[in-house]
């Protein structure tokens, strides 16, 4: 009996070999068909999504195996010929919080992101964001955002322009990538930095497939956190040292603490100074009444400059702000010093916000028109509810103030408007900020 059930098993063995190769390879394929086996296609679809502009080396490692690639994207980089305000909008997801999308246009208007000065000097209200020294831009909440030249002009809208503005928002599946996503806080750092360096990828493959005869952008290697808890990497900058207690006259004397925004860029810069009260404590006697303890400066050329300017013009924080076109400064050119004239008394509340007198100018940068705004900050003791007082001799020491920080800032070997080989200054006119 033995022996014959040898017989039957030796016969039976090819027949069950057979049937296991079979069930491997069926189960091979239920797995592919059931959401495995895509990471070659996918690799090659990012390869030539978004108009080949992504950087493969830097995404190849988010692409996925488990299921298709979903691509989503138009613009007229893709369709000449197609009414559409993006030169590319394009959207590459694995699935999963794996994905990539990008955003680029020719501005023929404001740059949709927040550039006065303290969106430069303290970016997400405070609470601090990300920077690629040597990229105009930031992480915000449409991902890394930034703002490049093409001095050869874009194509695919009606008026033409010179400006590219560029977003890219990489998520890699964890959570600081979902949250960031939602606006509702930072990336990881290697995330914003993915995300910057997709976005100079993108936009150097742009500007070389529009001729613009722009250099390249830098692809960064390195991003910066601005938040202070990190270290404060603002403070002490040499581009801020103008900023100085002790010989810059008409402002609190003593240890002032400098912040300058981390940025590197050419089109934009920002620093501000403050008394420092810790420092000067039992040094220094506590500042009077109306004298300045706080001074800013900022400086944007180009489309970033009209940003600026129309966004404090919206909030009527301009020279002129309310006067007939043919009279408002920006337009009549420079004002003397007898143009300005003191009032002889203004009252400041208790529940305003930074009263500060500030002081614009405009010159030429780097071949851009260049908008400066300097602002300066006295010192103002009120109880909840009291109001003070400011008379004619203090408020003409606050604008000879505002005047010596215009030209300290204008001036400084170490400063952004002397690298940026600024000229033909003309001074606009002071702008009241006391409620």
């Amino acid at each position: 009996m033995r022996g014959l059930w040898a017989g039957v098993w030796q016969r039976r063995t090819p027949l069950v070999v057979l049937m296991a190769v079979v069930g491997i390879a069926g189960a091979l394929l239920a797995t592919r068909d059931s959401g495995g086996g895509h990471l070659a296609a996918n690799r090659a679809q990012l390869r030539k999504a978004c108009d080949g502009t992504l950087p493969y080396g830097d995404l190849e490692r988010l692409v996925r195996d488990e299921r298709p690639g979903e691509l989503r994207q138009h613009g007229t980089m893709l369709a000449p010929g197609q009414e559409s305000r993006s030169l590319l909008d394009c959207s590459l997801s694995w699935g999963d919080g794996y994905g990539v999308t990008v955003h680029a246009e020719a501005l023929v208007s404001d740059v949709p992101e927040a550039v006065e000065t303290r969106d430069l000097l303290e970016p997400a209200g405070g609470h601090g964001t990300f920077v690629a020294p040597g990229t105009t831009g930031q992480y915000g909440k449409r991902g890394a955002w930034l703002v490049a030249d093409c001095l050869g002009g874009l194509g695919g809208r009606v008026r033409p322009t010179t400006d590219l503005y560029v977003t890219a928002r990489v998520t890699d599946g964890t959570d600081s990538a979902d949250d960031a996503t939602a606006g509702n806080g930072k990336p990881d750092r290697a995330t914003a930095l993915l995300g910057f360096r997709t976005a100079v990828h993108v936009a150097n493959a742009l500007t070389k497939a529009q001729h613009c005869g722009s250099r390249p952008l830098t692809t960064p290697t390195a991003v910066v956190d601005t938040d202070e808890t990190h270290g404060a990497p603002g403070q002490g900058l040499r581009t801020c040292e103008w900023i100085d207690g002790s010989s810059l006259p008409g402002v609190a004397s003593g240890s002032w603490t400098t912040l300058g925004d981390l940025q590197e860029s050419t089109g934009l810069s920002a620093c501000a100074g403050e008394w420092d009260a810790e420092k000067n404590a039992g040094e220094r006697p506590r500042p009077k009444q109306w004298q300045v303890t706080e001074v800013e400066a900022a400086s944007w050329s180009g489309i970033l400059g009209r940003s600026a300017y129309d966004s404090y013009e919206r909030e009527g924080h301009v020279p002129g702000w309310g006067a007939e076109d043919d009279e408002r400064p920006s337009e009549a050119g420079s004002e003397t010093d007898a143009d300005r004239g003191v009032r002889q008394e203004e009252r400041v509340s208790s529940y305003a916000g930074r009263p500060q007198l500030a002081l614009w100018a405009r010159s030429v940068c780097g071949g851009r028109t260049t908008y400066h705004r300097v602002a300066v900050f006295p010192e103002i003791r009120l109880e909840d509810g009291e109001t003070a007082v400011i008379g004619g001799k203090d408020r003409a020491r606050l604008s000879a103030a505002a005047r010596t920080v215009l030209d300290r800032y204008l001036d400084a070997d170490d400063g952004w408007p002397a690298s940026a080989k600024c000229r033909d200054t003309q001074v606009l006119g002071e702008v009241e900020q006391w409620h």
